[in-house]
């Protein structure tokens, strides 16, 4: 299902939104749906990832093949697999609040894992 533009009923706030497309479930690895998608498209996934691993900055001479590739993935898990996409109008408030949580969520991932770490040691 295509994403519906933010409301038109004059709020001032819906001018300023921006579009953000994320993964429905936590658990659906992007990296899959892009690897299916460069399987489809008689595309190498090993070379693909390799490149983009070795990517350092915008330095590469293959840049656009990965760009173009990252954007007919995205347009194929969009019409393949629309139900593993959520489209949300937000404005950058929104964006500010989630960052916000985001970076309070790795913080507590670390903190977790360095307990954990801590906690192996004296087992």
């Amino acid at each position: 299902m295509p994403p519906s533009s933010p409301s038109s009923d004059g709020d001032v706030d819906d001018e300023h939104k921006h579009l953000h497309v994320r993964l429905a479930d936590d658990h659906t690895s992007i990296l899959d749906l892009v690897t299916e998608y460069l399987q489809a498209a008689g595309k190498a996934p090993d070379w693909y990832w390799r490149l983009a691993g070795k990517l350092d900055g915008t330095e590469s001479d293959n840049i656009d093949d990965l760009i173009f590739s990252a954007f007919e993935a995205g347009a194929f898990v969009a019409h393949e697999h629309p139900e593993d996409l959520k489209f949300d109008w937000v404005s950058e408030a929104d964006c500010e609040r989630e960052r916000k949580m985001e970076e309070r969520g790795e913080q507590q991932k670390e903190e977790n894992r360095k307990e954990r770490s801590t906690m192996s040691h004296y087992a």
